[in-house]
């Protein structure tokens, strides 16, 4: 507990720089709004002539989005560009001679964050689901062991995603920049984890290549939640998930090994 203890003030100070520019932040959400409505639109169109597309149905695909735009909160992580901050102005060397473990200090600035914009995000979601709700006649019929299931997959889908991006952030060391690593980074996860689409919508050799990455874990809360992975393929898919956050955690525990010793820092 007193170790725990030490890396709380990086959690509520994420929690807190979340509602210091409200502004930015107001402007952010309405842009979120203003994507999903168009989303709606666009879906609207497609299934002008269809009732269903590979086993969705259009009250389905909304509230998969809804789901998905709810859930992305928890890998849209913005570890890299801390990381590259660090490294390139030398900051790092300060953490490091700290008695703190400077990844884990990461991670609650993460998790942090992701608390802070679900606060923010969360009614804005509850309210768009009202609307459609009444807009389209949509039928919830979503249990709460459906719902507890899809949480129990939070903490493995941040932790996925923040040791990923902590890979990346590593890689800074040798680029000395992080842009072009965070696009492909930010597009990849996309595609491959149904944020884009569902994957179920994808050509069949792309789907067999997803399936070997752990990415496509993301989108199985949303999945649950329309019914569309039963609560034991959900059990699995967490032990499964699991296996490859500890995997990833050992990967990058020698990687950062390695890379530290090599890193250069002027300044600090």
């Amino acid at each position: 507990m007193r170790r725990i203890k030490k890396y709380l003030p990086f959690f509520r100070a994420s929690i807190m720089q979340m509602f210091i520019y409200r502004g930015t932040i107001w402007l952010w959400l309405m842009v979120d709004v203003f994507q999903f409505a168009m989303m709606v639109f666009l879906w609207k169109s497609v299934y002008q002539y269809n009732d269903s597309i590979s086993g969705f149905t259009f009250n389905q695909m909304l509230v998969y989005f809804l789901a998905t735009n709810l859930f992305f909160i928890f890998t849209d992580l913005d570890t890299v560009w801390n990381m590259s901050e660090e490294i390139k102005e030398g900051r790092i060397s300060l953490y490091m001679v700290k008695p703190i473990s400077y990844k884990i200090r990461l991670v609650f600035e993460v998790f942090g964050r992701a608390i802070g914009v679900l606060i923010l995000l969360l009614p804005v979601v509850l309210a768009t689901g009202a609307v459609i709700t009444f807009v389209f006649d949509i039928i919830w019929t979503i249990s709460i062991v459906d719902i507890l299931l899809s949480i129990l997959f939070i903490p493995l889908m941040l932790l996925l995603m923040f040791e990923f991006a902590f890979f990346f952030g590593t890689l800074v060391i040798y680029t000395n920049n992080e842009f072009g690593l965070v696009i492909f980074m930010s597009v990849f996860i996309r595609i491959v984890s149904g944020q884009l689409i569902p994957i179920a919508l994808y050509p069949a050799f792309l789907q067999q290549m997803v399936s070997w990455m752990p990415f496509r874990f993301i989108s199985y809360p949303p999945l649950i939640l329309i019914g569309k992975i039963s609560n034991s393929d959900g059990l699995i898919g967490l032990g499964i998930l699991s296996v490859w956050v500890i995997l990833f955690k050992v990967i990058n525990h020698f990687m950062y090994r390695f890379s530290v010793k090599k890193m250069v820092v002027f300044g600090g």
